[in-house]
């Protein structure tokens, strides 16, 4: 399955996913989406989590954000009532 896209290199994933990995090491998912920014869409990429905890992450985006020379990196926290069966 290709995973990269025009935009959004094998460098660029390896990356997320090595940062993921560190981060979140109990397991986490990669989502490719469509972002929208100042009406401009462009590839990117979504870390879901599912965690009883709420670690403080401010340190690790503002790494994660270096390493990938973004402007920005978003946070979006919500609270889930999950169920396994």
């Amino acid at each position: 399955m290709k995973f990269t896209s025009e935009v959004i290199s094998k460098r660029y994933l390896d990356k997320v996913k090595s940062w993921a990995s560190e981060v979140f090491p109990e397991g986490f998912t990669l989502l490719m989406g469509k972002g929208f920014y100042n009406g401009i869409s462009e590839d990117s990429i979504i870390i879901s989590v599912f965690s009883e905890q709420k670690p403080e992450l401010n340190r690790e985006l503002y790494h994660l954000k270096q390493s990938l020379k973004q402007d920005s990196v978003l946070l979006a926290k919500y609270f889930v009532d999950l169920e396994v069966f």
